[in-house]
């Protein structure tokens, strides 16, 4: 089945090679893959490196390791903040991931072409992961499906990703205070959820099957397989509050609300 691997850029070429060294080490046929880019309110030549990226793959790899399809599109949202740590900061979340959600719906309703079955969200950054795991994660035929998104350095790991979470009993209660348009965003002590998190749930009560999967009700997009026909159907990215998120958590939102099932896979890693 053909699968496309979608990923946003911004100011990202500094990450080029080595997202390129770990595609190209995926084990699922690379002529069932194509890749889809959009590069948005970037300075640093993302789109050249891209580009030039692409042509020296097309020029160079044998034919057994071409990629079915690479497609770049470049798209300004004219949003910018000068550093990490801005972006970050709790203050630009709701509007820094309405952005996202923009770019992540012009990138899937450009490149979306009626041959693909599955589509994988993987960041530009996440750069650590298993060779076999399209074949894996495919095998499990989920709806939507998330591994656990870590970080790590030399001797430290730690969990990443916080939008892949549960709800509780008492993050139900929790919305019940809160204003149809309010929207939540995990992570910051500024705004206790009350959620319970992916990277929380690793090796829990002894579980250690790296193929335990979990129901969720929301994903982040660290690195995010879903069955093509879960957008085809409507579930996007809002950019709106829906069921109080947007973004990735307000896809998986509303891919419940379309009657799919989320889950995720706790002992499943994953690297940013």
């Amino acid at each position: 089945e053909h699968v496309l691997i979608l990923t946003p850029f911004k100011d990202s070429a500094h990450l080029i090679e080595r997202y390129f060294d770990s595609v190209n080490r995926l084990t699922y046929p690379h002529r069932l893959i194509s890749l889809g880019f959009l590069v948005s309110d970037s300075s640093d030549g993302t789109i050249q490196k891209l580009h030039d990226h692409a042509r020296w793959l097309s020029r160079h790899q044998e034919p057994w390791e071409q990629f079915h399809r690479i497609s770049i599109y470049q798209k300004d949202f004219d949003f910018d903040l000068p550093n990490t740590e801005e972006r970050h900061a709790f203050g630009v979340q709701v509007e820094r991931r309405k952005i996202m959600a923009k770019s992540r719906n012009t990138l899937l309703s450009t490149a979306l072409t009626e041959e693909i079955a599955w589509v994988l969200w993987l960041d530009g950054d996440v750069l650590e992961y298993p060779a076999t795991m399209l074949e894996e994660l495919i095998g499990m035929d989920k709806d939507v499906l998330v591994p656990n998104c870590w970080w790590h350095s030399y001797n430290e790991e730690g969990g990443y990703d916080k939008n892949n979470w549960q709800e509780t009993p008492e993050s139900l209660e929790f919305q019940k205070t809160l204003q149809e348009e309010d929207v939540l965003v995990e992570g910051y002590p500024e705004l206790v959820t009350h959620r319970k998190l992916l990277i929380d749930m690793r090796s829990e009560n002894d579980q250690t099957d790296l193929f335990h999967a979990v129901p969720l009700d929301a994903v982040g997009g660290t690195c995010t397989l879903v069955k093509a026909a879960v957008h085809r159907e409507g579930a996007i990215f809002p950019t709106f509050a829906f069921q109080h998120q947007v973004e990735t958590e307000g896809f998986a939102k509303m891919a419940k609300a379309l009657g799919y099932q989320i889950w995720g896979l706790p002992n499943y890693l994953v690297y940013h």
